[in-house]
């Protein structure tokens, strides 16, 4: 009984450990927003994800935000992929520009992520696709949907 106990806590910690294939990460992320990103596993499956990220795609609204998020992170049953979701919030400024009339805004929102990771295994190289929403409080109040694809480097 007690070999059984040994080896099914044995596996346990093995399944936890596999779970993230690398600690930390910096990368780019191209989609809405484009931005930087930061990335640190806290534990076997938990993340903690920060961005700062431009806007650029509305004509008369330039948006420059910082957003952090923490992640549950798992594998999907083949080596290197992994699936993710997680709460988080952003705060950033709107640089708005409508015929002449200028302004700059501060706003503030609520945020989720879920996505798709593969880390490539003879290489520093992680790839992700995201997509999630974005409630914002303060100023241009309501959901909006972003998503991108990140190319990180691991260490």
């Amino acid at each position: 009984m007690k070999k059984i106990l040994l080896i099914a806590v044995l596996a346990i910690i093995s399944l936890g450990a596999y779970a993230q294939s690398y600690e930390k990460s910096l990368g780019l992320r191209l989609g809405r927003p484009v931005g930087l990103t930061y990335k640190q596993f806290v534990s076997s499956a938990n993340a903690i994800e920060i961005i700062a990220d431009l806007d650029i795609f509305e004509k008369h609204v330039f948006k420059l935000n910082g957003s952090g998020f923490f992640l549950w992170q798992s594998n999907l049953g083949e080596p290197g992929l992994d699936w993710f979701i997680g709460p988080g919030a952003s705060a950033g400024l709107f640089f708005i520009d409508v015929e002449g009339d200028k302004a700059t805004r501060f706003n503030v929102s609520a945020n989720a992520l879920i996505g798709l990771e593969y880390k490539f295994a003879n290489a520093p190289i992680a790839l992700s696709a995201d997509f999630g929403p974005r409630f914002y409080f303060l100023d241009d109040v309501g959901f909006y949907w972003g998503g991108a694809l990140t190319v990180r480097y691991t260490f």
